[in-house]
């Protein structure tokens, strides 16, 4: 480029003329030459150069922390050249991210510009009404636009119908905690009887006769003969193998295969060893469709299923869980309609079990830490920080949070996202970034896929780098890798004779690795250690501190990317701050950002990368195996030859200087030292560590492969919500809706048809054009149904939020009317909408109201009992299968329900009084004084003995509110001397 040329030049003015043109063209992109056109105004030094050089730009940081400290650090530059600048991410009131947004300049997270997007369009609150998608910057532009590129920024909203799928989480959990995996390899299924398995499959083979299991149990001795045997029931026959032996078993199950040729049984029975010991195989010859049991015998009627790998089992568990949750009046689901639970549940629960396998692998300290009262995800691979804000989804939150027994969150459903992709796509081609890791080629390349037309330079350091990089180790025993790490640190921060103690960061893949290393250091060199390994805890005294000779730091990624440590002149002198990375980094650049800790802005600083092979992924592990050459031994073997005469030769060198101290002997022991020194390189041989780095590479590739697929997938996601936005502006703009006096209870109803929707019937393989049909079809229906006041589904909270609409604007009669179509549904439960009814009932005051809502009453208060044995079985199932019920026996979810119980008996309470005093005046013929109040005044008579649950509380009421228990009433009798009256003359 000419630009470059005359910029080498000095003749600034030309290029910068040069650079002008070549925007002007096109053809060169936008990011090179703005790039250059920026280098050469800010160096030139014009009248407003800077003005020229900025922009009205929005910068995208990796942090909060550092979008607000950039601010802070820049606010007296742009203050002097009357550029109004602020930030997104610090702001939780309208008003002041209105105002925010109306600056030239504005600092935020991605998440802070997705969510204040989100809230404009779904909430339609004015936060940003006349800004556009001008042009953006962003910093660590490979973190957020690759490694981050799928993550997705959702605005949660409460979807009452979502907590009664806690009770089948909990069924699963519970299940899944009683499997156990063999070391062969086996998965062997719950304990059951094997009648009962027995039962299950002659229920579905419609062809096996009765008689047939009689006579089949008379003879393998489990039944014994009587003469009405024939007429007996086969359940109950079934039942008596509850005490069979394993041989009166085996001896049924021959005879049954017999009959009933389509079974194939192979039966086992347990080993000394805990190992799976062959019984039998019982087979018929002659017929190819067959249903394969494995079966595990263990005596006295029980048995386990035994399965061979995880894939069937998923889909044995999910055939029992959907048969044990399927409702009575069974729909077939239309690809146009909005979905109802049971279709929720038939389409999800092997998700939901292969997620709680999941669980059951994911380690705390790992890929996740507990945070406040539940569980936060760790990005351990790329930059350690504890996501916060961030929950997983379709149920591996919830099995996560009952495996350590901390309050149990329900599942989201999602109506609303933007996608890091998607938020700088809709800057077109006006995004600018910078990072200090741009990685290779494959996943520059992929950069330029993702964002067509992005253009990529690199720009030379400003000062030369001093960094040494050690030769990288894997060791292959874990002990012995943390004695190497702790050997090594323990060098480097002591003196020696040729200089003075360094400073040492040791980055550690996880938490729990981080604090092995703390503990073992610590004793090792008898001195207060940095543990940096949570965002959430107080890191000032690591981040903002200067390093001193001596100290040590053990962090996770965490001190990774955008970590700037300051070095003391004493540890520079010393030869600056090592670094140890004690893994195989996810890819190049997270390896680069990390060894960037040291040797900054030209000071010294040295890296080493020592692993520990069993550590590696199972993914790198076949790679490397993959790659091993045949000749491997062969050329190990040459090499350990090649070092003892290497050796040998270095000795000889030796001894023949010390007899003659010549300069050809001289120059001889040099050249043998030399040769003994560099043979690790030797050539047939590559090292364990290159391996491990080409394996990692290539892993990458895979991994990058498979991104564009998932890309794809959000896009459609997002074409789709796009639909969604279209109708729901139609739907503010449709007279008919906002004369109906229901715009928000059709709103919040149609957000729950499309989450639906989504959750349902979308696939990836489908064609988006039939997938955007099928969606305008789902919403036009149920908006049609929700004008005429019905719900399009059972997973649609909609009459119960209509019936209190309704009674709010007086409209009693059509509100009652809501309430029992609630309890004709039966999807909302009973209490809330007899409650609701009750209340209505009591305020409309017709002929006989007294009795109508007594009975409503009554039936809540029965409901409320029922309701309790309900969560007592979720805390039972959660509080079985969890690894920390013999640690503490007052969890978090243990208070959680305690609250949820208490909040039922505040309104039983409430109910009961209210009945005592309908009964009392429906006894004198009187009539009754309705006083409502806010959901929290259930409380004004309660006595609280525990601070925590107090504090807890108040969180429930709210929830119980968006249930639709948004009122509660309490009731005064009222003298009637006529009603006293006609009671009296009815009874005479």
């Amino acid at each position: 480029m000419s630009g470059n040329n005359l910029h080498e030049k000095g003749r600034l003015t030309e290029s910068i003329e040069m650079f002008t043109k070549a925007l002007e063209d096109g053809a060169s992109g936008e990011i090179i030459p703005l790039y250059n056109r920026a280098l050469a105004t800010t160096i030139k030094k014009d009248s407003g150069y800077i003005t020229r050089a900025l922009a009205d730009l929005e910068k995208a940081d990796k942090a909060h922390e550092t979008s607000s400290s950039h601010t802070k650090e820049w606010s007296a530059f742009y203050k002097r050249l009357n550029i109004t600048v602020d930030v997104n991410s610090n702001k939780t009131k309208d008003k002041e991210l209105k105002k925010c947004y109306e600056c030239q300049v504005v600092y935020g997270t991605t998440v802070s510009f997705a969510a204040d997007w989100l809230r404009q369009r779904v909430h339609i609150q004015d936060l940003k009404p006349n800004r556009e998608f001008q042009c953006v910057i962003v910093d660590e532009v490979d973190s957020l636009m690759l490694d981050k590129g799928l993550e997705v920024v959702y605005l949660s909203t409460e979807i009452p119908l979502m907590e009664s799928l806690n009770a089948i989480l909990a069924k699963i959990w519970f299940v899944i905690n009683q499997l156990k995996r063999l070391d062969t390899g086996e998965i062997l299924g719950p304990i059951q009887l094997l009648s009962q398995l027995l039962s299950e499959i002659i229920t579905e083979n419609k062809s096996i006769d009765q008689l047939n299991i009689v006579q089949m149990a008379v003879k393998s001795g489990i039944k014994p003969i009587k003469t009405k045997q024939m007429q007996e029931n086969m359940t109950h026959v079934l039942k008596q193998l509850d005490n069979a032996s394993v041989v009166q078993m085996v001896a049924f199950l021959t005879m049954f295969v017999g009959k009933f040729p389509e079974h194939f049984f192979k039966l086992y029975q347990e080993a000394p060893d805990g190992t799976l010991q062959k019984l039998n195989e019982f087979s018929s010859t002659g017929t190819n469709k067959r249903q394969e049991i494995s079966v595990l015998l263990l005596g006295n009627g029980q048995c386990r299923l035994v399965y061979y790998e995880e894939d069937s089992l998923v889909k044995s568990l999910g055939k029992m869980i959907k048969k044990h949750y399927q409702s009575e009046a069974i729909k077939e689901p239309k690809e146009s309609c909005i979905p109802d639970l049971q279709d929720l549940i038939n389409g999800n629960v092997q998700t939901w079990i292969e997620n709680a396998l999941l669980a059951t692998k994911r380690n705390l300290g790992h890929e996740y830490v507990l945070h406040g009262d539940g569980v936060a995800p760790v990005d351990y691979k790329c930059t350690g920080v504890v996501q916060n804000n961030m929950r997983w989804g379709e149920g591996l939150q919830q099995f996560l949070e009952m495996k350590h027994q901390t309050k149990l969150s329900n599942m989201s459903l999602i109506t609303n996202f933007m996608s890091n992709f998607g938020l700088f796509k809709k800057y077109k081609k006006s995004v600018y970034g910078i990072t200090g890791t741009l990685g290779d080629q494959t996943e520059l390349d992929m950069l330029k896929k993702l964002y067509n037309g992005i253009e990529t330079c690199k720009i030379p350091l400003f000062r030369q780098r001093k960094l040494y990089e050690l030769e990288g180790l894997v060791i292959a025993e874990e002990d012995e890798w943390i004695r190497t790490v702790c050997n090594v640190v323990k060098h480097q921060v002591i003196s020696t004779v040729y200089r003075g103690p360094r400073a040492a960061l040791v980055i550690c893949e996880t938490i729990n690795h981080a604090e092995i290393f703390h503990k073992t250091l610590k004793n090792k060199l008898n001195r207060k250690l940095k543990l940096y390994v949570n965002n959430n805890m107080n890191n000032s005294t690591i981040i903002n501190k200067t390093v001193q000779a001596g100290d040590v730091i053990i962090a996770t990624n965490l001190a990774g990317r955008g970590t700037d440590l300051k070095v003391s002149e004493s540890v520079n002198e010393a030869g600056g701050l090592f670094v140890v990375q004690t893994f195989l980094p996810l890819n190049v650049r997270v390896e680069q950002q990390a060894f960037g800790r040291t040797a900054r802005q030209g000071s010294p600083g040295s890296a080493q990368l020592i692993m520990c092979a069993s550590h590696f992924s199972d993914s790198v592990k076949r790679v490397m195996a993959s790659s091993t050459n045949l000749l491997d031994p062969l050329c190990c073997l040459i090499k350990e030859m090649s070092h003892c005469f290497t050796e040998e030769l270095f000795v000889e060198a030796v001894n023949q200087y010390l007899e003659n101290h010549s300069s050809p002997n001289h120059e001889a022991m040099v050249s043998a030292l030399t040769a003994v020194l560099t043979m690790n390189s030797y050539p047939f041989q590559e090292s364990n560590l290159e391996q491990a780095k080409v394996a990692r590479n290539t892993e990458v590739e895979i991994r990058l492969s498979g991104f564009l697929k998932d890309i794809q997938q959000i896009i459609k996601k997002e074409e789709l919500f796009s639909v969604y936005l279209d109708v729901l502006d139609n739907i503010y703009k449709d007279i008919y809706v906002f004369l109906s006096n229901q715009l928000d209870v059709i709103v919040s109803s149609l957000n729950e048809c499309w989450g639906s929707w989504l959750l349902v019937h979308f696939s990836e393989e489908k064609d988006i054009e039939m997938m955007k049909e099928h969606l305008k079809v789902a919403l036009m229906t149920a908006n049609l149904k929700l004008l005429t006041k019905q719900s399009p589904s059972s997973m649609v909270y909609y009459y119960i939020r209509s019936g209190n609409n309704l009674r709010e604007k007086g409209y009693l009669t059509e509100s009652i009317e809501m309430f029992t179509k609630a309890l004709e549904d039966g999807a909302s439960g009973e209490i809330i909408p007899l409650y609701n009814r009750a209340l209505t009932t009591i305020k409309k005051k017709d002929t006989g109201y007294i009795t109508q809502a007594l009975a409503d009453l009554e039936k809540a208060d029965k409901a409320i009992n029922s309701y309790k044995s309900h969560l007592a079985q979720i805390l039972k199932y959660a509080e079985l299968s969890s690894q920390e019920q013999k640690v503490e026996v007052n969890t978090l979810l243990t208070k959680q329900f305690q609250v949820k119980c208490m909040v039922l008996e505040q309104l039983k309470m409430n109910i009961q009084d209210a009945v005592v005093m309908l009964k009392r005046a429906e006894s004198r013929g009187g009539n009754v004084k309705l006083t409502e109040k806010l959901t929290f005044f259930l409380a004004e008579h309660f006595i609280f003995r525990s601070p925590r649950l107090l504090k807890e509380l108040p969180m429930e009421y709210e929830y119980v509110k968006s249930l639709g228990l948004d009122t509660i009433f309490s009731l005064d009798t009222i003298f009637s001397f006529s009603g006293f009256l006609s009671k009296m003359i009815k009874v005479f």
